[in-house]
């Protein structure tokens, strides 16, 4: 009896360790976040998603590790966030198409994780034009990422955004 003990013991222990390990070596790249208890969340929809690894300015390897909460803005502070820019219209629709307002990390539909409002796929396009448009910020910050958007769309690349296709702006 007390081996069938020590063997049920041993596994459960072993269990509990591969646990540890997956969770250390295979955490995802993004964590939703539940209503605490007393919390009005009818839907229980998440309500936030954190990004543990976006892209927050120049990135070397992965020394970034940025935390930031969803966010849904609404069509007014979107309006307030795109005033001052050379492309106002354009920003506003990329937006509404890209996040539908909503600040947030997620994987796209290439398997790639894409940041911010204006969901800037990966790393590699920010790194290239946020330092261009004077930006050391992240994507997930939306002021940041409207200066970068509206500089790329002034040097015309808005064709890098599929909604660029999706609203007809391309036409």
């Amino acid at each position: 009896m007390q081996n069938k003990i020590r063997c049920i013991i041993g596994s459960i222990l072993s269990i509990s360790l591969a646990s540890v390990i997956l969770v250390l070596f295979l955490s995802p790249e993004t964590v939703e976040v539940e209503a605490k208890n007393g919390q009005n969340n009818p839907s229980n929809a998440p309500v936030a998603k954190i990004a543990l690894n976006a892209p927050q300015g120049q990135i070397g390897g992965n020394k970034s590790v940025l935390r930031e909460v969803w966010q849904h803005y609404t069509q007014d502070e979107i309006d307030d966030l795109t005033e001052n820019t050379q492309n106002p219209t354009i920003l506003r629709k990329l937006i509404r198409c890209e996040s539908q307002n909503t600040n947030v990390a997620r994987i796209d539909s290439n398997g790639v994780m894409s940041y911010g409002i204006l969901q800037f796929n990966g790393k590699a396009t920010w790194n290239q034009y946020a330092p261009q448009a004077g930006i050391s910020s992240t994507p997930m910050n939306p002021r940041a990422a409207i200066k970068v958007a509206d500089y790329m769309i002034s040097h015309g690349l808005g064709h890098r955004w599929t909604c660029w296709h999706l609203t007809g702006l391309d036409h």
